[in-house]
């Protein structure tokens, strides 16, 4: 054989190797694409069920800010009708602190006075008749 044949061989060889191994290398890196796709895919349905689950929470928040506000705007009414009745006591405690309470001291000024009357009266009737016994 010649050396010209023997290159050629030699060159044939490894050309027949490169495509071999230029094979394996694009099967491998075909098995890692497809690898990668199924975990991409996997991640995006993850991320799609997150995302749900996000939106129903949300809505459940929704829901409980709505509550709270109805809650505070309740407390609200409850503190003006407990304003308003606050205003109402004020003015019937003013009425029986100016009207009501000097009335009752006079009435019972009165009626020491007259218990003092009696009792004095009294007294002294008990001692016309013990002293004319």
């Amino acid at each position: 054989m010649s050396g010209q044949m023997v290159l050629f061989a030699a060159l044939s060889i490894a050309a027949i190797g490169l495509a071999v191994v230029l094979a394996m290398l694009l099967l491998r890196i075909r098995k890692t694409i497809d690898l990668m796709e199924r975990r991409v895919d996997d991640a995006i349905r993850q991320l799609e069920l997150t995302a749900e689950d996000l939106r129903k929470t949300n809505g459940v928040v929704r829901e409980i800010l709505i509550h709270a506000e109805k809650s505070a705007a309740n407390v609200a009414h409850v503190t003006e009708g407990v304003r308003g009745f606050r205003k109402a006591l004020d003015a019937a405690t003013a009425v029986v602190e100016h009207a009501v309470v000097p009335v009752l001291g006079t009435v019972a000024s009165g009626l020491a006075g007259v218990k003092a009357a009696v009792s004095h009266v009294v007294n002294r009737f008990a001692r016309k008749e013990s002293d004319h016994v």
